[in-house]
């Protein structure tokens, strides 16, 4: 099939969607943007990624860090931090992680201690789209923290009226019958259903992913199984509940990370970043904050590598300040996150996550090289360091020279393994080398 000016199908299809992947500038992308998408590239470098990224049950309550989703540079245009899909204008930018889906996810199963690619979705998945593959990870992933206790079950109150009490006595309503004219009594008692806004929004978001994904062992066993309980209570199309019903439903200290996970659920739902029309002119998108992926690995492996205790350094509970008034104390400038803090009173090593690479032209990027001297000064780290997924066998020139000595502490710069437990281990070899 080809339209009026003799383009086959694919042909015009290819031209409305550009794939590229995280962090690999314009100059290896597998071909150049035309004139036309270079305009829409910059119309996209100027949107706020914020409205799509869907890290929030992952990040807890520390606020995310925001860059451009494109970046200009020598090189010409390159993705930042962030993989997904933005539909803007009727045309697509697909961001695939340079990394492999499998490292991905990998990552979000060591963050959240769950299984999030099921060993019997490993082949059937596939035929189907990769940032469709990541985004389900991701639901999956907040959907089996969510269930490792209980299930969404909430109370909902219930009258009774008769000669006899089921449940607690209504005096008020009792009264208030009899005083009109009836007999019998007015009785509440609360019964617990899964049938409620979060189950609802949890069973739709899986009927939106078993549409897209390719079989039906995408799930995996155990939230096959959580889905059916769920399924069965509030049926196959239950209505679809408002973000206000989900987050004044009633949670217990159990089932609160349900929240959580009904609100990504009501995002996906609502903003239906996989089913808009390629034909469609407004902005769509759902992107993945990688580098906070990095991050979160990184702190977890930390925490398996060292028996003394680790902090997460990015929130309010944890930061220094680059600089302090003479004038007035209370005024600083420069407020300071390391990632990671090792030990307490004192600290003894503080690591900050860079999911950019280490090495070529450049080797360490020397706004990095002067922030981690600032981290280890401010703080009094003895040692310090700034880690980058490894990407080669070789090691990177700075690297291999490390650690390297300043005034007060020594710092190094690592390539980590991918892999938890090789990420584990060099950093135990790390530690016990200091």
């Amino acid at each position: 099939m080809s339209d009026k000016k003799g383009r086959t199908e694919a042909e015009v299809v290819s031209e409305g969607r550009l794939v590229i992947n995280d962090l690999t500038s314009e100059a290896h992308w597998d071909r150049r943007p035309t004139d036309q998408e270079q305009r829409w590239l910059a119309e996209i470098a100027e949107l706020s990624p914020e409205p799509f990224v869907l890290n929030a049950q992952l990040r807890g309550d520390h606020e995310p860090t925001i860059e451009p989703i494109l970046a200009r540079d020598a090189d010409g245009w390159r993705a930042n931090r962030y993989i997904g899909e933005i539909r803007h204008k009727g045309r697509t930018l697909e961001i695939r992680p340079r990394l492999g889906i499998e490292t991905i996810t990998g990552w979000i199963s060591t963050i959240l201690n769950v299984q999030v690619l099921p060993h019997t979705a490993a082949h059937s998945s596939e035929a189907s789209n990769v940032i469709t593959q990541l985004l389900a990870a991701l639901w999956r992933a907040s959907v089996l923290t969510a269930g490792q206790h209980a299930l969404p079950r909430a109370g909902a109150k219930v009258s009774s009226f008769g000669l006899s009490v089921h449940g607690r006595l209504d005096v008020a309503a009792t009264a208030r019958r009899r005083a009109a004219g009836y007999h019998g009594l007015v009785s509440t008692r609360v019964v617990r259903s899964y049938d409620n806004a979060p189950a609802s929004a949890v069973v739709l978001a899986d009927r939106y992913f078993d549409q897209r994904l390719a079989g039906d062992r995408w799930r995996g066993a155990r939230l096959h199984d959580q889905i059916a309980m769920l399924r069965a209570a509030t049926g196959a199309r239950p209505k679809m509940p408002t973000l206000h019903e989900i987050r004044t439903a009633r949670y217990s200290p159990i089932t609160i990370k349900w929240r959580r996970a009904a609100e990504l659920s009501w995002g996906i739902l609502n903003e239906d970043p996989l089913g808009v029309a390629a034909a469609d002119e407004s902005t769509h998108g759902v992107l993945i904050d990688v580098a906070e992926l990095w991050e979160l690995f990184v702190l977890h492996c930390v925490g398996l590598a060292t028996e003394q205790p680790v902090m997460h350094g990015t929130t309010e509970q944890v930061s220094g300040h680059l600089a302090r008034s003479t004038v007035d104390p209370d005024r600083t400038i420069g407020k300071l996150y390391p990632d990671v803090f090792v030990g307490e009173d004192p600290i003894a090593a503080l690591l900050d996550a860079k999911y950019k690479r280490l090495g070529g032209r450049r080797g360490v990027d020397r706004e990095d090289l002067y922030q981690l001297h600032a981290y280890s000064s401010t703080f009094k780290a003895p040692i310090a360091a700034l880690a980058y997924p490894s990407t080669s066998v070789e090691l990177p020139t700075a690297e291999r020279n490390s650690p390297w000595q300043t005034n007060d502490s020594t710092l190094s710069f690592l390539t980590l393994p991918t892999e938890k437990d090789r990420c584990v281990a060099k950093l135990t070899q790390w530690f016990g080398g200091h």
